[in-house]
C-alpha cells in the first residue's frame, strides 16, 4: 500500500485531530495542543493520507538540546499493522538528518510490545524505565512554603540540577516528555522559569512543556523531599490547575516513600524511553 505523507496545518488540522479521536478517544490532547504542535515547535506534525482519507499522524519536535522527540503517533485502529507507522518513521529519520538533530528519542508504556518493536525496527533501542505519581488537588486551600523563591542566578540552578541528576538516571519528565539531562536542558528550564529554590539548598523544577491547563510537572527536586513536594502541589493550586506529577526511576524508594506521604498516587504501570543517537 503506498501512502501520500504531507505536512500538518491549519488547513488539514481537523483531519489529523479526526485520526487522534478515533486512536485515542480517551487520551486525546492534538486539538487543544495544535497551536503549539503548529507554530511554536520547530519540526512537523504528519499527516499520512490513503487517497483521500486520513489514516495516521505523528509529530517530530526538536527539544532544547537539538534532539527530535517523536511524539503523537497515532495509526487509525483499522489500518493498523498495514506500514502507516513504518512509513512515519521513515519521514522522521529523514526530518531528523534535515534538521541535524544528534538523537531521536521516543516513550512508550512498558508493556507496549508492538510499540517497542516498531522503534526498534528503526534503530532505537531501552535507555531508562520510569514511572508516574499524580496529586490530584482539591478546592481546601493548601499552604504555599514562603521559603521557596524563583532561581533568578543560572549558575546556582546549573550547580542546583547537576546535584540531581544522578537520581534521575539522566533524564527528567515533563509531559511525557524525557527530556535529556545537559547544559541545553537547564538552560532551558531556568529560562522558561521553573526553577525554584530556598536558602538551605532544597529546590524544586515545576512547569509544564505543552497543556499546561492540565496540571504542573515536576520534573526535578531536591534536599526536604516532602517540603519540596508540599511547595509544588501549592504552587499548582494557585495557577488554578487540578494536578501535578511526578516521573521518575522506579527503583527509587526514597522518591516513592516522599510521594505516597505527601499523597500522590502512582501510575499502575511504568513508561520506557527509547533512543538512537545519529551523531557523536
Amino acid at each position: 500500500m503506498e501512502y501520500t505523507l504531507e505536512k500538518g496545518t491549519w488547513e488539514n488540522i481537523d483531519d489529523a485531530v479526526r485520526v487522534e479521536e478515533e486512536t485515542l478517544p480517551k487520551s486525546c490532547y492534538l486539538r487543544d495542543n495544535s497551536s503549539y504542535f503548529l507554530d511554536h515547535t520547530a519540526g512537523d506534525l504528519t499527516l499520512v493520507r490513503a487517497g483521500e482519507e486520513p489514516v495516521g499522524i505523528g509529530k517530530l519536535s526538536v527539544l532544547p538540546d537539538g534532539s527530535g522527540w517523536l511524539e503523537t503517533l497515532r495509526v487509525r485502529p483499522s489500518w493498523q499493522g498495514r506500514g502507516v507507522g513504518k512509513a512515519i518513521y521513515g519521514r522522521w529519520l529523514q526530518e531528523a538528518e534535515r534538521l541535524g538533530c544528534p538523537a531521536i528519542r521516543m516513550f512508550t508504556g512498558a508493556g507496549n510490545v508492538r510499540s517497542k518493536g516498531l522503534a526498534e525496527r528503526f534503530g532505537l533501542s531501552l535507555a531508562g524505565t520510569y514511572i508516574g505519581a499524580t496529586a490530584k488537588l482539591s478546592d481546601e486551600k493548601l499552604d504555599l512554603p514562603p521559603e521557596f523563591k524563583p532561581v533568578t542566578d543560572y549558575r546556582l540552578a546549573q550547580v542546583l540540577l547537576e546535584s540531581g541528576r544522578w537520581e534521575m538516571e539522566d533524564f527528567v519528565v515533563m509531559n511525557n516528555t524525557f527530556f535529556r539531562c545537559s547544559e541545553k536542558t537547564w538552560r532551558y528550564l531556568w529560562e522558561q522559569g521553573m526553577t525554584f529554590a530556598d536558602e538551605h539548598g532544597s529546590f524544586v523544577v515545576i512547569g509544564a512543556r505543552m497543556l499546561r491547563q492540565r496540571g504542573l510537572h515536576v520534573a526535578m527536586y531536591g534536599g526536604d523531599g516532602r517540603r519540596c513536594l508540599q511547595f509544588a502541589k501549592a504552587y499548582t493550586q494557585r495557577q488554578g490547575l487540578p494536578a501535578v506529577t511526578v516521573s521518575y526511576p522506579p527503583q527509587n524508594q526514597r522518591i516513592r516513600l516522599e510521594l505516597e506521604q505527601e499523597g500522590f498516587v502512582h501510575d499502575q504501570s511504568c513508561r520506557i524511553v527509547m533512543e538512537r543517537i545519529l551523531k557523536k
